[in-house]
């Protein structure tokens, strides 16, 4: 009896083998959360570009003509006003102006020019490093855990196109299972034949025979599908033709990998990506508070200005020159009845300790998730360890049934029973190795080194 035809639609084309790097370096180039998240990273970059700007040198410049006309008589008046402003880290603003106007008509040209250069230092609200710095700083610890965001962005989609993979794997090993098993059902079934021929079978036992075969044909047909749904969810991830018909050319094989329980947790305390996101969050909602604080001082400010304007007619002089002036003076603002400044810093202050407490509850999850997939990587193993015996003893068993049936001394049930138990034994064995490697995977991305694990530098 013939194997039953693949499942349609089904990948078309030559068959691509894929080894598990290959597909990670495949998913890192094109898949599009990844492509995404450096798009996004374009936008964050430039927001630190900006907040590092603050105090540099800033220039507005201003420039206009007109022409009007009536009664007569045509008037043009062009202005050019160029302002440069620098704000600096102590909190001093410093201003410069100049501004040029010149009006023609029919009686000639006159020209006013006026500079003017002001500086203003807080005393109180806005005075210090410490708090005109608090933006900038603020704006790079975002880049920080921006940055952080992107790596465990990267490292949740290697993970994910790892296990994956080696669903496509178990799919396609479970292909070759189910085929071998109705191989060896339709050998069962030839030894019945040939039994019967002999006389030593009654033609109606091979009845079950022939059931065994139609069940593992549709035990084939199944196998077959969920490989090509596995092949399905694999090329997504890379963002390959969902057509290609892909393999998972590597090995399932699974070494045993020794953990120390107390030096995964401290690597993972300080490696973990969410935990250093937020440790640095705390940090911000520090220098807010910081922020918020100094906005309910006074604004109290030294000021000192000076100004110089000319005024050219193109006639001989006739008038007093504008000349120049200077000011000195001390500037005081008191804020009454404004609540909102208070309520501003009760909101800084509630919301760092919210960040704190946030710290420490992620950092407990963090040490519980790390011990449970330790606790998951040892129980993994056992059930592999135990799988795999388990395995060996039912083909033993079926090859020792197996040579009962051709001496007569075993019924043909036994055997599709031994054959049975083989086919589940095969299937546990694999299913168990894959959640071995998986459980290994999951530890790798609960310690946050899945990046390092695969010598993923991001090119960031």
């Amino acid at each position: 009896m013939a194997s039953p035809p693949p499942p349609t639609p089904a990948p078309t084309g030559a068959p691509v083998k894929l080894t598990l790097a290959e597909a990670v370096a495949l998913g890192l180039r094109d898949n599009r959360a990844i492509r995404s998240a450096y798009l996004s990273r374009i936008a964050q970059k430039f927001d630190l570009v900006v907040a590092e700007s603050r105090f540099q040198p800033k220039l507005v410049l201003s420039a206009g003509i007109n022409r009007d006309r009536g009664g007569g008589d045509v008037v043009t008046t062009s202005t050019l006003a160029p302002t440069a402003t620098w704000l600096t880290p102590t909190g001093a603003a410093l201003r410069f102006s100049w501004a040029r106007t010149e009006t023609r008509d029919k009686t000639g040209r006159v020209r006013n020019e006026t500079a003017n250069a002001a500086i203003s230092q807080p005393l109180l609200r806005g005075a210090g490093i410490a708090v005109n710095m608090a933006p900038v700083r603020i704006a790079r610890l975002q880049e920080q855990i921006n940055r952080l965001q992107l790596k465990s962005s990267v490292s949740d989609t290697v993970t994910a196109i790892i296990v994956a993979y080696r669903s496509l794997a178990q799919a396609q090993q479970q292909v070759r299972l189910a085929q071998a098993s109705l191989e060896r059902t339709q050998d069962l079934l030839a030894t019945n034949r040939a039994l019967i021929d002999a006389g030593r079978m009654a033609a109606a036992d091979i009845v079950q025979t022939e059931s065994g075969v139609a069940n593992q044909q549709v035990a084939v047909l199944q196998a077959e599908q969920q490989r090509n749904s596995a092949q399905l969810a694999l090329l997504r991830l890379l963002a390959v033709d969902l057509r290609t018909d892909v393999v998972a050319a590597d090995d399932m094989t699974a070494p045993r990998v020794d953990i120390d329980l107390d030096k995964v947790i401290a690597l993972g305390l300080d490696g973990r990506m969410d935990v250093l996101a937020q440790r640095k969050s705390v940090e911000q909602s520090r220098l807010g508070l910081l922020q918020a604080r100094n906005n309910r001082l006074w604004d109290l400010s030294l000021t000192a200005g000076v100004s110089r304007r000319s005024l050219s007619t193109g006639q001989p002089a006739g008038g007093p020159d504008p000349g120049s002036a200077s000011t000195v003076g001390v500037q005081l603002n008191i804020p009454i009845g404004d609540y909102s400044l208070r309520q501003g810093e009760i909101q800084a202050d509630i919301g760092l300790r919210q960040a704190e407490l946030q710290f420490d509850d992620l950092k407990q999850s963090a040490e519980a998730q790390i011990r449970d997939a330790v606790q998951s990587v040892d129980a993994a193993w056992r059930q592999l360890d135990a799988a795999k015996r388990a395995r060996d003893l039912s083909a033993r068993a079926l090859d020792l049934q197996r040579e009962k049936l051709k001496a007569g001394r075993a019924s043909n049930f036994e055997v599709l029973s031994f054959q049975s138990d083989l086919r589940a034994a095969d299937t546990q064995a694999l299913s168990a190795t894959i959640a071995y490697l998986n459980a290994l995977t999951t530890l790798d991305q609960q310690l946050g080194t899945t990046l390092d694990t695969w010598r993923i530098d991001l090119n960031d």
